[in-house]
């Protein structure tokens, strides 16, 4: 084999090697950080509360053990979870730690990837351990309970990939805006003031339905009135897709 027809499949190689590289040292600087282990006690003990609440105040004989979960879920541990994907931009931006992983990872497409491969799968992993404990929470604060397990299994595996595609979008949005502050004002106002806003809008229902507040409790309820369970999962698959293209975007076109 000649060297020009070998020479795609080194450049191949080297570009794996290098997501690799780039995925272990994303990898290594989230483990390392104390906030993030902060973070999931937070989101552990969040969770365990608002189930435990939520199973004391429901009196429903057909409740499931898995409903608690959702409830924590959509009631404070998504944003909790969300926040490691902001802190791992915005917490570089602010100690200047960006520009050293530019030097290290030179590839922008290349660093960006490598961090949603990496909080993707911590965060998915972290959310599938909140919606256990939430269910176990649920199951012994619940004075009567419908225990199904593959409907219990399906609610928890929702919870662990509704907080996966929330960090994903949280992750996108930290790369446009790079500071903490304009994140969190820009993930609060896409979940709960723009729907607010639109609200008194004559004609303007379908268009709240398809935001990401309205899509996390269609895609975990059941439905929003406009979308059915996988319309939610799609909604929220797009904004999580455009908040990572568009992030994509701006950061082969700026500087750290």
């Amino acid at each position: 084999m000649t060297a020009a027809a070998t020479e795609p499949v080194a450049r191949t190689v080297r570009r794996r090697t290098a997501l690799r590289w780039a995925v272990a040292a994303e990898w290594t600087k989230l483990v390392s950080l104390r906030s993030t282990w902060y973070l999931l006690l937070g989101a552990l003990a969040l969770t365990g509360l608002v189930a435990s609440a939520t199973g004391v105040l429901t009196h429903d004989p057909g409740a499931s053990p898995g409903d608690p979960a959702v409830v924590a879920e959509l009631n404070g541990t998504c944003l909790v979870l969300a926040s490691l994907a902001m802190l791992a931009v915005t917490g570089e931006q602010a100690t200047g730690g960006a520009a050293t992983a530019l030097l290290c990872v030179p590839g922008r497409l290349r660093l960006l990837t490598a961090k949603a491969l990496t909080l993707g799968a911590a965060v998915l992993t972290a959310g599938l351990a909140c919606a256990l404990l939430g269910a176990v929470c649920g199951a012994l604060a619940l004075d009567r309970s419908t225990f199904d397990a593959a409907g219990t299994a399906g609610q928890l595996l929702a919870v662990a990939v509704h907080a996966a595609l929330l960090s994903m979008l949280t992750l996108g949005l930290a790369v446009l805006v790079r500071r903490s502050a304009g994140t969190i004002t820009a993930l609060f106002g896409l979940l709960f003031l723009l729907p607010v806003a639109l609200d008194p809008v004559p004609g303007a229902e379908t268009v709240i339905d398809l935001l990401p507040g309205s899509a996390s409790e269609a895609w975990l309820l059941g439905g929003n009135g406009t979308l059915e369970r996988p319309g939610g999962l799609l909604a929220l698959l797009v904004w999580a897709l455009g908040a990572l293209l568009s992030a994509a975007v701006v950061i082969r076109r700026r500087d750290a």
